[in-house]
């Protein structure tokens, strides 16, 4: 039987989103961050898996695509919306200390700019191939999660596992073509490489789907793998150089990445590391959605050196405080008044499903 408590998958999520932090950092983590991108598809992984569990027995049950809509932005918005507030802060810092920098670079005004990024609509501009969402880059996956969960939400009452099956075979394809075609799969985050972007959602979201249906039909494997260990071969598969980039992208994605969450779906953390690994789930999403304007404005600012090095080296310590901070004095507030307004929000959801954001 499946359970409702993914404990794994908490720290599992906490370590993608690091890994993310400390690869847009680059300097002296460079050598061991090359693959650090992959972490958008474990986390596209992951995500279908929870979004499913926690939601598609209501979607089949009658929810409507509105209002699955509405609960999943309960969920990311808060926080995302609280991105692009430290974006500006972080722009109009920037614009003032350096100006001639083209750090966060719109090529729209930037009302227009804070207006599209809150709509999850991105940037389609091209101009020296920018971010489609320039004040806060990592904002192009959740763009891509909320409206690939859209779809995923209309199609729910009738997506039987046979066509769910056809279509992460065609996002398969989808994954090699892309990788190949693009030498890897660091694409999505700019208008030149968008639709590679969504390509890289079609398989993984639907693979969590999938791999939640065999989790809750009793039918997936145990893999006797320890939590740590689990851990440790994600951090492992996201660092260091890697021969053939196109090829290691593909089976990572394809076949280690499904490997590794069924080996987390495995085995839950002992009592006593139960703590940290769900801190770990509880500051991923905060982490991944808050760290990249910081880092951005940091590398702008700081002027080469060994300084420049320090403060690198210190600053994942900060932004993790900083994201925790968030999490504990904002987005849990936050959640729990949507819970206490009874808005669609079942009282079980947030203290046990954490869903993953991309």
């Amino acid at each position: 039987m499946a359970t409702r408590r993914y404990g794994t998958l908490d720290g599992l999520r906490g370590i993608a989103a690091f890994m993310v932090l400390i690869g847009h950092l680059a300097g002296p983590f460079y050598p061991f961050t090359l693959h650090g991108y992959l972490a958008v598809d474990l986390f596209f992984l992951m995500s279908g898996f929870v979004v499913a569990a926690a939601y598609e027995t209501r979607l089949r049950a009658g929810w409507g695509v509105a209002r699955f809509a509405l609960v999943r932005l309960k969920r990311l918005w808060p926080v995302y919306a609280l991105s692009f507030v430290l974006a500006i802060a972080c722009y109009l810092t920037v614009r003032a200390v350096k100006p001639s920098d083209d750090f966060l670079f719109p090529a729209l005004p930037l009302a227009s700019v804070v207006a599209m990024g809150l709509l999850f609509i991105p940037q389609f501009v091209r101009y020296g191939g920018g971010a489609l969402f320039p004040l806060d880059p990592a904002a192009w996956s959740l763009s891509t999660e909320m409206f690939g969960n859209i779809v995923y939400a209309a199609a729910a009452p009738s997506l039987s596992d046979r066509t769910l099956k056809i279509l992460i075979g065609i996002g398969a394809f989808g994954i090699a073509i892309t990788a190949f075609r693009k030498g890897g799969l660091n694409v999505g985050f700019d208008a030149v490489t968008v639709v590679w972007g969504y390509l890289r959602f079609a398989f993984s979201f639907p693979a969590g789907v999938l791999l939640y249906r065999l989790h809750a039909a009793g039918r997936l494997p145990r893999l006797p793998v320890p939590p740590w260990l689990v851990l440790a071969a994600t951090v492992l598969l996201l660092s260091g150089p890697a021969p053939l980039v196109a090829l290691y992208d593909t089976i990572v994605v394809l076949f280690l990445f499904p490997a590794i969450t069924v080996a987390a779906l495995s085995r839950e953390p002992q009592a006593r590391f139960a703590p940290f690994f769900a801190w770990c789930g509880a500051v991923s999403y905060p982490l991944y959605v808050l760290h990249q304007p910081i880092t951005g404005m940091v590398l702008s600012i700081v002027p080469r050196g060994i300084g420049h090095v320090v403060l690198v080296l210190c600053l994942p310590v900060a932004i993790i405080a900083m994201a925790a901070a968030a999490e504990r004095w904002f987005e849990r507030p936050v959640q729990r008044w949507f819970k206490a307004r009874r808005h669609g929000v079942s009282p079980g959801d947030g203290a046990v499903i954490r869903e993953p954001a991309a």
